[in-house]
């Protein structure tokens, strides 16, 4: 294998659980519209990393574009089971379901995180790739992240 080659690693899960307080506004100048909804927790799960999304920490800033892309950006604090906090950036794009169909047709992210020095660093020195898969009663997403080898 040549050292330009990657591979993905599934490394965990996140199920984020979302609030029914969301709002959204616009337009914007540049015609697209403001999104906000908040995490109030969830979970994770995986081989390299299990905990909780600490509830009420952050929020998901979407904006929606006039050509309906929903552009994603999304902080809050994740807690793995040793009790080490993890700020979780995600960056990505959403694109609507096609009349009928329940999930998005494209749901990617590339998340950034800020570990403390320890078990968990790792995060801070990975390519991390992920896919979103929207789930409802109760109104959740899972995010499935792959480390890029």
């Amino acid at each position: 294998m040549s050292p330009a080659d990657c591979k993905l690693e599934h490394v965990f899960d996140v199920e984020v659980l979302f609030g029914a307080d969301r709002a959204i506004f616009g337009p914007l100048p540049s015609g697209s519209s403001q999104g906000y909804t908040p995490a109030i927790g969830g979970t994770i799960s995986g081989p390299r990393l299990s905990g909780k999304v600490v509830p009420h920490s952050g929020a998901d800033y979407a904006t929606v574009r006039v050509d309906g892309v929903i552009e994603l950006k999304a902080h809050y604090l994740l807690e793995a089971d040793d009790g080490t906090r993890i700020y979780i950036e995600n960056k990505g794009f959403l694109v609507r379901p096609a009349p009928g169909d329940p999930q998005p047709s494209y749901f990617r992210l590339t998340p950034y995180f800020r570990v403390p020095q320890g078990p968990h660093d790792w995060l801070e020195r990975t390519v991390i790739v992920g896919g979103g898969e929207r789930r409802t009663d109760p109104d959740r997403t899972l995010f499935r992240y792959y480390a890029l080898r």
